[in-house]
């Protein structure tokens, strides 16, 4: 198409060109054929004396010999004129035939142009319906994929009964597990289990990371953090729980510092619960959709910083 459009500019352009040379030849033939009339003019109307009588009217072979050397360039003169003038004419006869064969290629251009849009178009139409297809398909199938997961991870939960929003109903109306055969009721620890504390549900455990990690009152700080711990969950190199993530050796420094389990005693944040639910509802910090980890402001690490974390 590139191609065609180039083509169409040069072709364009010796077409304009044509019509300036036309145009030029054909005021130059008017203007010769104007001096012709004006010769003509003179010598039938107003010339009284032939040739002949220019000749025999000399005094002398010397007189004689000049008249006819006039008479010899007064007719080349003319013969001269008559040859431009027709020279002229076949000129704008060819400049004419060029012009027409020009303006035929453009139009012969312009047409293949227009072709080449429209199966373009065409393409571009098809394939943005295929598009949109695999990407209906792609959003039931992640749909799908999201659900099934959400009801693994409630069914592995273990505390089963609805967690309470408010992080003091959680210390004080922890619900029991029911005596099942195949999953008895947990005994009450004597020490705080930093592997999989019974006490933590998932709400509260994904708060209280956030403020470990985040402080409680900067939201999009929380959000990137939570943001983060989503895309291991749903990455195939980092555990597919919450609690997997979270607990996963060597990754979060307050599961094994007991920041976390001072938290978790006390009571995370509103906002850090408000965050916790945003995120497991589908928000995600735009600018850390795609990372992974991060570290501590003023570490040696270069990422995206939000709040007081470097995300990367």
């Amino acid at each position: 198409m590139d191609s065609i459009i180039t083509q169409m500019e040069t072709v364009t352009a010796q077409v304009e060109q044509s019509k300036i040379d036309l145009a030029s030849a054909k005021a130059d033939e008017e203007q010769r054929y104007e001096d012709m009339k004006i010769r003509i003019r003179y010598m039938y109307e107003e010339g009284q004396t032939s040739m002949l009588d220019i000749l025999f009217s000399a005094v002398s072979m010397a007189d004689f010999l000049n008249k006819a050397d006039f008479i010899r360039n007064v007719s080349e003169y003319d013969r001269d004129m008559l040859d431009k003038l027709i020279q002229i004419r076949e000129e704008i006869e060819l400049k004419e035939e060029t012009l027409r064969q020009e303006q035929e290629s453009l139009v012969q251009l312009r047409s293949e142009l227009e072709t080449k849009q429209q199966q373009l178009t065409t393409k571009i139409n098809s394939a943005s319906g295929e598009l949109s297809a695999y990407t209906a398909q792609l959003e039931k199938a992640v749909a799908a994929a999201k659900a099934a997961e959400e009801a693994l991870n409630k069914e592995a939960s273990l505390p089963p009964a609805e967690e309470a929003p408010d992080p003091s109903d959680s210390q004080t109306n922890q619900p029991q597990t029911p005596d099942t055969p195949s999953q008895p009721a947990p005994s009450e620890p004597s020490a705080p289990d930093t592997s999989h504390p019974a006490e933590a549900s998932d709400i509260d455990l994904f708060a209280a990371i956030l403020q470990c990690e985040a402080g409680t009152r900067n939201y999009d700080a929380l959000l990137a953090v939570a943001t983060v711990i989503m895309n291991r969950m749903e990455s195939s190199r980092y555990p597919n729980t919450l609690k997997g993530v979270v607990y996963q050796s060597g990754q979060f420094s307050p599961t094994w510092n007991g920041q976390l389990d001072k938290v978790l005693e006390k009571g995370a944040a509103s906002l850090c619960y408000q965050t916790a639910r945003d995120a497991l509802a589908g928000a995600r910090y735009d600018a850390v959709r795609n990372c992974y980890q991060f570290r501590a402001v003023g570490t040696s690490h270069q990422g995206i910083t939000v709040g007081g974390n470097v995300f990367f």
